[in-house]
């Protein structure tokens, strides 16, 4: 049996000085607070990429976002609603 997960190709993050980030395209996230606020993302293909500062509060507001929205599309099974019981 094959298990297809269905998520979205695109989930934009708008930064302050970076551009726009696709976070469908991450592999892993880490984040820390102190010293610096810093958010290291690795990639799909595996690179790496540090933000800082601002950039890193608006991927991780983005990447929270993104997670909630997941769990409503994955808590919704349309076909358990739709079910007629006899």
């Amino acid at each position: 049996m094959h298990t297809i997960v269905n998520t979205p190709s695109v989930f934009t993050c708008k930064t302050p000085t970076e551009g726009w980030i696709n976070l469908a395209q991450v592999r892993q996230l880490q984040h820390e607070e102190y010293p610096n606020n810093v958010v290291v993302l690795t990639w799909h293909n595996g690179e790496r990429q540090a933000f800082t500062g601002e950039n890193a509060t608006a991927i991780l507001q983005a990447w929270e976002q993104a997670a909630v929205l997941l769990d409503q599309r994955c808590n919704c099974n349309h076909r358990l609603k739709n079910r007629r019981t006899l």
